[in-house]
């Protein structure tokens, strides 16, 4: 089976990017050696803000340096390993706190305390001790099967997420340091299709818009990749039979177009990019930042 003799590092720490110096960049390596090939070879993460990718081809080039000749190697298919799961007992040993939990607060303070705790039942948030106030985003499966628990830290009062001084994202089976661990990742909120099967679905980038969707327009199923690059058919056939739709951040439009192609009753809405403004763009806002500022827009109204 052939691969690339070149390609970016699979399961390492990230390191910080040459170009915005947030740690989301990752390196290529030589299949044959291990090596990386130098430190600016690679790709940061950040594909719609920083969207700095050096391939080793590029940096060969840029040197005078001729690519060596074996740039194709031979590797034996490797079976992908079942996914693992996390047990129900300690998914619900996450179910309280939500008074410290960032996120929740945040809720609270956007929706009211009855329709913030409505959400964070319906999504199965749970509360994590790893970093003070850290919310968990459990990715439960159509089958009810907990593939994995997402730990991040929000701001309460504004409710982003806190980046600095570096991105506080961190994984459950991590922190219990479950070993051998398949993290074979689902759609968050997917366990929730089984619940009503006539109503559309929407599907959005971050746990966090799912979940602001979900508070403002009920009417719709709420589901995130939880992450742009894990928008897959495979993800989206398990949708088959659905009305759904779309709603990719601002630049990702194309690519969540090309993911889509030859799957029924799939559209991808492009009312973020028709409305968008250069500013916005720049941002990278998602459907969440529009209905939270609509949202706001009217509460002042109200108020003059």
């Amino acid at each position: 089976m052939p691969g690339y003799r070149y390609r970016l590092q699979q399961g390492g720490v990230k390191q910080y990017c040459p170009a915005c110096r947030q740690r989301r960049f990752v390196r290529y390596v030589d299949t044959l050696t291990g090596e990386e090939i130098a430190d600016e070879v690679g790709r940061c993460d950040r594909e719609d803000s920083c969207r700095y990718h050096l391939r080793p081809s590029e940096y060969f080039r840029q040197r005078g340096i001729q690519l060596p000749k074996a740039t194709v190697v031979h590797r034996e298919p490797v079976l992908e390993p079942e996914p693992s799961f996390i047990s129900l007992e300690t998914m619900q040993a996450t179910f309280s706190g939500y008074e410290r939990n960032n996120f929740c607060r945040w809720l609270v303070g956007l929706f009211g305390e009855s329709k913030a705790l409505e959400l964070a039942l319906a999504y199965r948030l749970g509360t994590s001790k790893y970093w003070p106030g850290s919310c968990v985003f459990w990715q439960i499966d159509a089958e009810m099967r907990i593939r994995g628990g997402k730990i991040m830290l929000y701001d309460a009062e504004t409710g982003r997420r806190v980046k600095e001084p570096f991105s506080h994202v961190q994984w459950v089976h991590k922190v219990l340091k479950i070993e051998p661990y398949h993290l074979k990742q689902c759609l968050f909120g997917v366990h929730l299709i089984k619940g009503d099967q006539d109503k559309p679905v929407a599907v959005v980038e971050s746990e966090k818009t799912a979940i602001v969707g979900a508070g403002f327009m009920p009417e719709y199923i709420w589901l995130a990749t939880a992450g742009k690059g894990n928008m897959s058919q495979e993800k989206l056939r398990g949708l088959q039979g659905r009305k759904v739709t779309l709603y990719p951040d601002l630049g990702a439009f194309e690519k969540w177009h090309e993911k889509s192609k030859g799957l029924q009753n799939v559209r991808v809405s492009s009312i973020l990019e028709k409305r968008a403004t250069q500013e916005d763009r720049a941002a990278g806002l998602d459907l969440a930042d529009y209905l939270l500022r609509e949202h706001f827009d009217r509460r002042n109204k109200q108020a003059v």
